[in-house]
């Protein structure tokens, strides 16, 4: 399989919760735009908390689409690790831009 396909396949489980954590990366951007680098702390736990939500909920409601992936290679595990990984560091670089705006 080739690596744009895999890609595409990856965002495909992401598109399950993209729309909460862009959401939540944005109101934790705007947060600390506002307040400045004193509630980070609070921000990065409140993604944590977040991430752990999203994995619970995709777990417990979509447990059966595993199979669709698992087909093409992917384990759960695989899924998770690359699809947290490039949700935290999409969360990384918004507030170090929120901290360069301010």
């Amino acid at each position: 399989m080739n690596f744009f396909k895999k890609i595409r396949l990856i965002f495909s489980f992401y598109n399950y919760f993209v729309w909460v954590s862009v959401f939540i990366d944005a109101a934790c951007a705007y947060t600390l735009w506002q307040h400045g680098i004193s509630v980070y702390k609070a921000l990065f736990w409140l993604k944590l908390f977040s991430m752990g939500a999203s994995f619970y909920l995709v777990n417990e409601y979509r447990k059966q689409e595993y199979f669709y992936f698992y087909n093409f290679g992917f384990s759960k595990k695989s899924l998770w690790i690359i699809t947290l990984a490039f949700d935290l560091l999409l969360f990384f670089g918004l507030m170090i831009l929120a901290c360069q705006l301010r």
